[in-house]
Parts: structure tokens; sequence; C-alpha cells
């Protein structure tokens, strides 16, 4: 579907901007329609895009479009400027635009359209669920209420008749007589919620599926609890044996991290081509009026896995020999009337886009500390190991929600880590682009609380 519209979108555009396909033909554009199609396809191979899953959300899938998206741009504009072939920049732009809102307009309709016609009884899968045991019976009733995602329960079974069979929300059997029933009433899944004493019965039962192409699914009570608790899960193997991993974190998945680093040289470099040659000099020329000293401040500051570098700011204070260890607070003499207002404002922090250039910071994140501080809280709060698991941030989401400046109790820095704790836990770039927004809208307003 994706690539029928992008093909749509790449011809028609061109018969739309040139005003006919004659030129379309010609050896520089057909060349690029080929590749075009061919990164599309080496897209979603790394995306991973998963689009047969009956329970995956809509945003799910088309966040996986847009990331789809962005790696085709990425490739065709590498190919082009690979082979330094010029084209058109208003039919690459339109074409690209408008395959952006057809294609994401075109998976919302096509998943409510399959997800009603599931929901009327077609398109269904059948499945058996072996094991009876409460958190069993939980699974069914929940998918059994879910009728857009189109499973069909066919009924339990289990190694012994549980008490209140009478109570089940399905038909019972004993799991020797499976076999045919599976052949029987051509199942397409198998759910096993089974203790590990069964392991012989589960074997066997494996096997039988795989030989007739059912599949097989587990159902874990421990896991899913830990789900619901927003613990990432992640399954590797070492060797031939499955390891379950916790708290994999989606900036661990290389793709969103490709997409993070692509947005930060993005709108970094934006920031230093618009906003630095004016305010610079203006800035600059403020803070050498009022104090002697460089224009710039720069601090040692924990980055990711701890690793120290240089974080630059407009300098706020006096030149002073406590200003890597002692922090600000209210009232402080070192301050400079100019650094005041810097600081109120946040501009103090906008020469760290230089950090992100260089890779050592994100424009969402973490905000870093001074190597003294990092060192106190890491022994005083359990989760502040955590906030270096990912580079630091010009801004996050706990400075967003109002968490700035001072922090006089432990306390404070604690409520700021639980905000980081979760942003690493839930990033997205939904979530970077709201944090953002929010961040501007408080400098323009001097508001520092509220999200």
């Amino acid at each position: 579907m994706d690539l029928i519209i992008f093909d749509l979108v790449l011809v028609l555009n061109f018969i739309y901007i040139f005003g006919s396909l004659k030129r379309f033909l010609d050896t520089k554009y057909g060349i690029l329609f080929l590749f075009i199609n061919f990164a599309w396809l080496i897209a979603i191979l790394l995306v991973e895009s998963i689009v047969n899953n009956r329970r995956i959300k809509t945003w799910k899938a088309l966040w996986d479009f847009f990331r789809s998206f962005l790696f085709n741009l990425l490739l065709t504009l590498s190919f082009i400027a690979l082979l330094n072939i010029s084209y058109s920049r208003e039919y690459l732009l339109s074409s690209y635009a408008t395959f952006f809102v057809l294609g994401a307009t075109a998976r919302i309709i096509a998943r409510k359209y399959v997800k009603r016609y599931r929901a009327k009884g077609y398109n269904f899968r059948r499945i058996v669920v072996v094991g009876v045991n409460d958190f069993s019976q939980e699974f069914v009733r929940e998918i059994s209420s879910r009728k857009d995602y189109g499973y069909r329960f066919m009924g339990y079974f289990d190694l012994e008749k549980p008490e209140d069979e009478e109570k089940l929300n399905g038909s019972f059997d004993f799991i020797d007589n499976i076999y045919g029933f599976l052949l029987e009433n051509r199942i397409n899944e198998v759910y096993i919620s089974m203790p590990t004493h069964s392991s012989f019965h589960i074997k066997a039962l494996i096997k039988f599926c795989h030989l007739n192409f059912i599949k097989v699914n587990f159902l874990n009570e421990t896991i899913h609890a830990l789900s619901n608790r927003s613990v990432y899960l992640n399954v590797d193997y070492n060797g031939l044996t499955p390891i379950v991993s916790l708290a994999k974190e989606p900036l661990e998945v290389s793709t969103n991290r490709l997409v993070k680093r692509a947005f930060d040289l993005f709108f970094s470099s934006l920031v230093c081509i618009l906003i630095y040659p004016w305010l610079i000099p203006i800035v600059g020329l403020l803070i050498k009026l009022e104090s002697p000293g460089p224009i710039f401040f720069k601090q040692k500051r924990s980055g990711i896995n701890y690793d120290p570098f240089g974080c630059y700011k407009f300098r706020t204070m006096r030149v002073n020999k406590d200003s890597d260890k002692k922090q600000a607070t209210r009232g402080d003499a070192r301050i400079t009337k100019v650094g005041e207002f810097l600081r109120k404002t946040s501009i103090d922090e906008l020469p760290q886009f230089i950090n992100v250039l260089l890779g050592e910071m994100s424009i969402v994140g973490p905000r870093p500390h001074m190597i003294e501080h990092t060192r106190i809280y890491s022994k005083l709060i359990k989760p502040f190991v955590v906030r270096h698991w990912v580079k630091p941030g010009i801004t996050g989401l706990a400075q967003a929600k109002g968490y700035r400046g001072e922090t006089k109790e432990v306390k404070q820095m604690l409520d700021r880590v639980k905000m980081d704790v979760f942003y690493i836990q839930h990033w997205s770039f939904v979530l970077d682009a709201r944090i953002i927004w929010k961040t501007v809208v408080n400098m323009l307003t001097f508001q520092k609380q509220g999200f």
C-alpha cells in the first residue's frame, strides 16, 4: 500500500510540475524513481515495521511509518548527494510532503476498516488456551472483549479438571485430547499458561504445533506484572537459551537513537545558522560591558556513562574560584545583572547546542550536573545512576515541568530524578517535541511551572 501511494504521488506530482511524463522517463528521474522504491523497502526492513500484529496500537503503527519515512528520506538525500545530481527541489519537497500525509492517513483508515471488519466476525483466528488459572482466564476475558482483534476462543485444556468448571468462560477438555481438537477445528494459535513441571506435555505440544503450522504463544504472569509497571522487556539468546532481560529502554533501540540524533543535528544546525550570528554578539557585548572575563563559561559536567565533558554556557557570574563546586543560589552575589536575566530566560543555556553538534549532549534529556554534585547525589539517591544511561540534554522533562534552579533539599533532586527516569523509560519523538515546545513557551513567558 505504501509503495502504491508513493509511486502514484511521484508520477502525478511530476505531471503537475513538469506538465507531462516525457522527462520522467529520462535516465535522471527514472533512476531516482527506482531508488526511492528500493530505499522504501530498505527502510521498512531497518525499522522492522510490524503490520500483522492484531494487538498493535495505532500510534505504534504511525510511529513505525514515520521512522520508515525518515529513513527513506535520509537514504534518498544521501543518494542524490553521492551522485551529485541536481533534481527539482519543488518536486522532491512536494512529493515527500504529500506522501507523508497520504501514507499516514491511509494507515489510519486501513486499520480502522480492518478493525471494524474483524469486529463483525470476519478475518478471525481460532485460539485455545492450555492451562487453567486466574491469569489465563483473565487473558481470555480481555481478548474476548476486544472483538476488533479478531480472535475466536475455542476452549481450555489442562492436565486436571478445574474445581469450578461451570464458572469458566469457555469449554474445557484434558490436554491428551488437544491434538485431534487442533486439527479438527483448524486452530491458528495456542496460548500456553502452565507450570514448569509440565515440561513434557509442553514440549510435545510445541513440536506438534510446529509440524502443523500452528503458532505457539506463552502467557507469563510475572512478565505481565512487570510490563504493567512500565518495565521494558527484551528477549535475547545465549546460544539456544532464551533470556528475558528487564529495563530495556526505547533509546536502547538503534533506530530510535538514530532518529533522535538526526533531529538533534538538524535542529542544532538551524540554531547555529539562524540564531547564533546575531545572538552571540549582542549577549557577548552585554556580558563584557558589565564584568571582565570571557563571554562563554565552560564547566566539567557528567555525561552519558559518567563520562565528563565541557558544558558551554554564557557566563552569568563574575569570575570566581568556586564556579566548579558551589551551586548558584537565590540572591547569589556572584551573579551579574545580565547573568540574572540570562538565567531567568534560560538564554545562558543556548551555547550548549555546540555540545549537541559535538555529540556530547542531546536537545532533550536529563540535565547534566557538576562532577562534584554527581558524586554526592549518586550516593544519596539510588536511581540517580539511571540518568546517565542517555546523553544529557539542554532541556528535559523535569525542567519543562518547572523543576529548575537551586536544590536545597535531597527531595528536590529526587523529584527531578523521578522525572528523568520516567523520560528515559517512556521516550518518544512526540514526547521530545512536547518538551521542546513547553520549554520555548516557558522561556518566552518567564514561567517555571506546569506542563
